[in-house]
Protein backbone atom coordinates (compact mmCIF):
# COMPACT_ATOMS: atom_id res chain seq x y z
CA UNK A 1 0.00 0.00 0.00
CA UNK A 2 1.59 3.42 -0.90
CA UNK A 3 1.68 6.20 1.61
CA UNK A 4 1.91 10.18 0.80
CA UNK A 5 5.40 10.88 2.11
CA UNK A 6 7.09 13.95 2.78
CA UNK A 7 10.99 14.15 1.87
CA UNK A 8 12.65 17.42 3.49
CA UNK A 9 15.86 18.49 2.71
CA UNK A 10 17.43 21.48 4.16
CA UNK A 11 20.85 23.18 3.09
CA UNK A 12 23.01 25.78 3.85
CA UNK A 13 26.24 26.04 1.45
CA UNK A 14 26.88 22.08 0.86
CA UNK A 15 26.37 22.27 -3.06
CA UNK A 16 28.21 18.96 -3.88
CA UNK A 17 26.22 17.72 -1.52
CA UNK A 18 22.66 19.17 -2.44
CA UNK A 19 23.89 17.66 -6.00
CA UNK A 20 24.28 13.76 -4.80
CA UNK A 21 21.11 14.43 -2.61
CA UNK A 22 18.69 15.68 -5.07
CA UNK A 23 19.81 13.08 -7.41
CA UNK A 24 19.11 10.12 -5.26
CA UNK A 25 15.68 11.02 -4.09
CA UNK A 26 14.12 12.48 -7.62
CA UNK A 27 15.56 8.83 -9.68
CA UNK A 28 13.84 6.90 -6.67
CA UNK A 29 10.98 4.58 -8.44
CA UNK A 30 8.82 5.46 -5.98
CA UNK A 31 6.85 8.51 -7.28
CA UNK A 32 3.98 8.72 -4.44
CA UNK A 33 5.80 11.45 -2.16
CA UNK A 34 6.53 15.66 -2.05
CA UNK A 35 9.71 17.35 -2.33
CA UNK A 36 10.90 19.86 0.45
CA UNK A 37 13.40 21.97 -0.54
CA UNK A 38 14.48 24.22 2.85
CA UNK A 39 17.95 26.47 1.71
CA UNK A 40 19.61 28.74 3.89
CA UNK A 41 20.18 31.75 1.50
CA UNK A 42 23.39 29.66 0.59
CA UNK A 43 26.19 31.88 -1.48
CA UNK A 44 27.84 28.72 -3.30
CA UNK A 45 25.70 27.93 -6.00
CA UNK A 46 23.20 26.22 -4.42
CA UNK A 47 20.47 28.25 -5.22
CA UNK A 48 21.30 28.62 -8.84
CA UNK A 49 21.19 24.80 -8.83
CA UNK A 50 17.88 24.81 -7.06
CA UNK A 51 16.39 27.24 -9.61
CA UNK A 52 17.49 25.19 -12.41
CA UNK A 53 15.61 21.77 -10.84
CA UNK A 54 13.19 23.81 -9.45
CA UNK A 55 9.85 21.89 -11.57
CA UNK A 56 11.19 18.65 -9.15
CA UNK A 57 10.73 20.40 -5.89
CA UNK A 58 6.93 20.46 -4.71
CA UNK A 59 7.98 23.11 -2.43
CA UNK A 60 11.57 25.62 -2.28
CA UNK A 61 12.55 28.32 -0.18
CA UNK A 62 15.75 29.88 0.26
CA UNK A 63 16.39 32.50 3.05
CA UNK A 64 18.17 32.73 6.29
CA UNK A 65 17.45 30.85 9.02
CA UNK A 66 18.40 30.68 12.64
CA UNK A 67 20.16 27.26 12.38
CA UNK A 68 19.56 23.71 11.55
CA UNK A 69 16.46 22.89 13.94
CA UNK A 70 15.09 26.39 12.49
CA UNK A 71 15.73 24.99 8.76
CA UNK A 72 13.42 21.59 9.53
CA UNK A 73 10.92 22.96 11.27
CA UNK A 74 10.35 25.08 8.56
CA UNK A 75 9.86 21.99 6.21
CA UNK A 76 7.73 20.28 8.77
CA UNK A 77 5.10 23.28 8.67
CA UNK A 78 5.26 23.39 4.16
CA UNK A 79 4.89 19.34 4.71
CA UNK A 80 1.66 17.64 3.64
CA UNK A 81 2.77 13.48 3.79
CA UNK A 82 1.45 11.23 6.00
CA UNK A 83 5.19 10.37 6.73
CA UNK A 84 7.87 12.48 6.80
CA UNK A 85 12.03 11.96 6.25
CA UNK A 86 14.59 14.20 6.89
CA UNK A 87 17.40 13.64 4.28
CA UNK A 88 19.56 16.78 4.67
CA UNK A 89 22.09 17.48 1.83
CA UNK A 90 25.11 15.24 1.69
CA UNK A 91 22.66 12.35 3.12
CA UNK A 92 21.15 10.25 0.06
CA UNK A 93 18.77 7.34 -0.50
CA UNK A 94 20.18 3.91 -0.40
CA UNK A 95 19.32 3.11 -4.41
CA UNK A 96 16.87 4.04 -6.61
CA UNK A 97 14.79 1.62 -5.09
CA UNK A 98 15.69 2.07 -1.34
CA UNK A 99 12.18 4.53 -0.93
CA UNK A 100 9.88 1.35 -2.48
CA UNK A 101 11.53 -1.38 -0.75
CA UNK A 102 11.86 0.61 2.66
CA UNK A 103 8.03 1.45 2.21
CA UNK A 104 6.56 -1.44 0.89
CA UNK A 105 8.01 -3.80 3.80
CA UNK A 106 5.52 -5.48 5.71
CA UNK A 107 6.73 -4.23 8.96
CA UNK A 108 6.43 -0.62 7.30
CA UNK A 109 3.70 0.33 10.53
CA UNK A 110 3.63 2.93 13.50
CA UNK A 111 4.62 6.19 13.99
CA UNK A 112 7.87 6.71 14.02
CA UNK A 113 9.59 3.91 11.62
CA UNK A 114 13.43 3.39 11.73
CA UNK A 115 15.79 1.98 9.36
CA UNK A 116 19.95 1.02 9.48
CA UNK A 117 22.51 3.50 7.46
CA UNK A 118 25.46 2.78 5.91
CA UNK A 119 28.61 5.33 5.75
CA UNK A 120 32.26 4.91 4.32
CA UNK A 121 33.22 1.74 4.70
CA UNK A 122 31.02 0.68 7.23
CA UNK A 123 26.97 0.27 8.59
CA UNK A 124 24.80 0.96 11.40
CA UNK A 125 22.65 -1.63 12.36
CA UNK A 126 19.86 -0.62 15.17
CA UNK A 127 18.05 -2.89 17.40
CA UNK A 128 14.32 -3.95 17.43
CA UNK A 129 13.45 -3.09 21.01
CA UNK A 130 14.58 0.35 22.56
CA UNK A 131 15.00 1.20 26.16
CA UNK A 132 16.22 4.31 28.20
CA UNK A 133 19.44 3.52 28.00
CA UNK A 134 19.72 3.07 24.24
CA UNK A 135 19.53 6.66 23.81
CA UNK A 136 21.90 7.83 26.19
CA UNK A 137 24.43 5.65 24.42
CA UNK A 138 23.24 6.48 21.16
CA UNK A 139 20.33 7.63 18.60
CA UNK A 140 18.34 7.37 16.35
CA UNK A 141 19.26 8.60 12.74
CA UNK A 142 16.92 11.04 11.04
CA UNK A 143 17.91 10.15 7.51
CA UNK A 144 16.59 6.78 8.01
CA UNK A 145 13.46 7.46 9.91
CA UNK A 146 10.47 8.07 9.13
CA UNK A 147 8.09 10.05 11.53
CA UNK A 148 4.16 10.03 11.22
CA UNK A 149 3.35 13.89 10.32
CA UNK A 150 0.72 13.77 13.10
CA UNK A 151 3.66 13.40 15.65
CA UNK A 152 4.71 17.08 15.17
CA UNK A 153 1.01 18.66 15.83
CA UNK A 154 0.90 16.39 19.15
CA UNK A 155 4.18 16.99 20.38
CA UNK A 156 5.46 20.00 18.76
CA UNK A 157 8.36 20.90 16.69
CA UNK A 158 12.55 20.48 17.19
CA UNK A 159 13.77 22.63 20.04
CA UNK A 160 15.79 25.61 18.05
CA UNK A 161 17.09 26.13 21.82
CA UNK A 162 19.57 23.18 20.49
CA UNK A 163 22.24 23.35 17.77
CA UNK A 164 22.93 20.08 17.33
CA UNK A 165 20.85 17.52 19.51
CA UNK A 166 17.32 18.85 19.16
CA UNK A 167 16.63 15.60 17.27
CA UNK A 168 18.13 13.55 19.89
CA UNK A 169 15.82 15.23 22.36
CA UNK A 170 12.96 14.90 20.34
CA UNK A 171 13.50 10.81 19.76
CA UNK A 172 13.68 10.76 23.90
CA UNK A 173 10.57 12.96 24.30
CA UNK A 174 8.37 10.72 22.35
CA UNK A 175 9.85 7.56 23.38
CA UNK A 176 9.54 7.76 27.15
CA UNK A 177 6.00 9.70 26.53
CA UNK A 178 4.98 6.72 25.77
CA UNK A 179 2.39 7.32 22.96
CA UNK A 180 4.13 6.34 20.05
CA UNK A 181 4.95 2.92 18.29
CA UNK A 182 8.36 2.59 16.73
CA UNK A 183 9.11 -0.04 14.36
CA UNK A 184 12.68 -1.31 13.27
CA UNK A 185 12.88 -2.06 9.70
CA UNK A 186 16.05 -3.70 9.00
CA UNK A 187 16.78 -2.40 5.84
CA UNK A 188 19.74 0.57 5.11
CA UNK A 189 17.39 3.10 3.69
CA UNK A 190 20.25 5.65 3.41
CA UNK A 191 23.62 6.53 3.15
CA UNK A 192 25.23 8.58 6.01
CA UNK A 193 27.54 12.33 5.07
CA UNK A 194 30.32 12.12 7.93
CA UNK A 195 30.91 15.33 6.90
CA UNK A 196 27.84 17.03 8.91
CA UNK A 197 27.98 19.30 12.02
CA UNK A 198 27.56 16.91 14.74
CA UNK A 199 30.13 14.86 13.33
CA UNK A 200 32.88 17.75 13.71
CA UNK A 201 35.45 18.06 16.12
CA UNK A 202 34.91 21.35 17.08
CA UNK A 203 31.28 20.57 17.49
CA UNK A 204 32.42 17.56 20.11
CA UNK A 205 32.66 19.89 23.49
CA UNK A 206 28.65 22.09 22.83
CA UNK A 207 27.31 18.32 21.74
CA UNK A 208 28.56 16.64 24.51
CA UNK A 209 26.81 19.80 26.85
CA UNK A 210 23.41 20.00 25.11
CA UNK A 211 23.68 15.81 25.34
CA UNK A 212 24.24 16.22 29.01
CA UNK A 213 21.25 18.52 29.54
CA UNK A 214 18.50 16.53 27.37
CA UNK A 215 19.39 13.95 29.64
CA UNK A 216 19.44 15.89 32.96
CA UNK A 217 15.73 17.29 32.02
CA UNK A 218 14.30 13.89 30.21
CA UNK A 219 15.88 11.59 32.99
CA UNK A 220 16.44 13.05 36.46
CA UNK A 221 17.49 11.26 39.01
CA UNK A 222 17.59 8.31 37.35
CA UNK A 223 20.49 9.77 34.77
CA UNK A 224 23.81 9.54 37.57
CA UNK A 225 22.04 5.84 37.61
CA UNK A 226 22.63 4.84 34.12
CA UNK A 227 25.95 6.63 33.80
CA UNK A 228 26.90 4.10 36.39
CA UNK A 229 26.03 1.52 34.62
CA UNK A 230 27.31 2.56 31.32
CA UNK A 231 30.78 2.56 33.23
CA UNK A 232 30.14 -0.64 34.66
CA UNK A 233 29.59 -1.91 31.54
CA UNK A 234 33.09 -0.47 29.80
CA UNK A 235 34.98 -1.90 32.79
CA UNK A 236 33.59 -5.27 32.03
CA UNK A 237 34.35 -5.01 27.92
CA UNK A 238 37.92 -3.87 29.31
CA UNK A 239 38.40 -6.81 31.38
CA UNK A 240 37.19 -9.56 28.69
CA UNK A 241 39.70 -7.68 26.24
CA UNK A 242 42.39 -8.95 28.75
CA UNK A 243 40.83 -12.34 29.06
CA UNK A 244 42.74 -14.84 26.65
CA UNK A 245 39.89 -15.53 24.77
CA UNK A 246 40.14 -11.93 23.85
CA UNK A 247 43.89 -11.34 23.57
CA UNK A 248 43.24 -14.52 20.85
CA UNK A 249 40.18 -12.28 19.03
CA UNK A 250 42.17 -9.57 18.88
CA UNK A 251 44.89 -11.30 17.06
CA UNK A 252 42.99 -12.74 14.55
CA UNK A 253 41.07 -9.58 13.89
CA UNK A 254 44.57 -8.05 12.98
CA UNK A 255 45.62 -11.28 11.22
CA UNK A 256 42.16 -10.70 9.06
CA UNK A 257 42.85 -7.24 8.68
CA UNK A 258 46.60 -7.98 7.75
CA UNK A 259 45.42 -10.37 5.13
CA UNK A 260 42.77 -8.10 3.63
CA UNK A 261 44.74 -5.68 2.92
CA UNK A 262 47.69 -7.57 1.22
CA UNK A 263 45.28 -9.60 -1.19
Amino acid sequence: MKKNISIITINYNNLAGLEKTVQSVVHQTYSDYEYIIIDGGSTDGSCQFLETHKKKFSYLVSEPDAGIYNAMNKGIKASKGEYLLFLNSGDVLNGVTALSDFINNPLFSGDIIYGDYQFEKSEKIYPDILTPLFFIKTSLPHQSTFFKRSIFDKMGFYSESYKISADRAFYIDCFLSGKFKFTHIEYFLSIYDLNGLSNSVASNTLKEEEDTAIFKKYYGVFFQDYLKYLALEEELSRVRKLTLGGILKRIKNKIKAYANTSS
